[in-house]
């Protein structure tokens, strides 16, 4: 079963777009180096500053991983003055997943 690695973030106001560029970066740098990772979706709500990211992982290992990665540390460092509130990190199964049209 897949799991999902999922990030929440609350900007602060001004830098909702700031923190979304860089989400979307470090999200192609791990594409890039985790073939394990099959998806990544990024949504956010500019009216309240909030940034969800979910990735969709072969194995929950692969997932916790993430976060002991140079790319991990160094985009938390590129945000950390840009937020309100500190990440929030939650482990999640994927029970259904309709595949996507080509």
């Amino acid at each position: 079963m897949s799991h999902v690695g999922h990030l929440s973030l609350k900007s602060k106001p001004g830098s909702f777009q700031k923190v979304c560029d860089r989400y979307h970066l470090f999200a192609e740098e791990v594409l890039a180096h985790h073939p394990d990772l099959h998806d990544v979706i990024i949504v956010g709500n500019q009216a309240q500053n909030n940034i969800e990211g979910f990735g969709i992982w072969e194995n929950a290992a692969d997932a916790a991983s993430l976060e002991d990665t140079e790319a991990f540390a160094a985009f938390l460092n590129d945000i950390e003055g840009d937020l309100a509130e500190p990440i929030q990190r939650n482990d999640l199964l994927v029970f259904y997943r309709l595949n996507p049209k080509a």
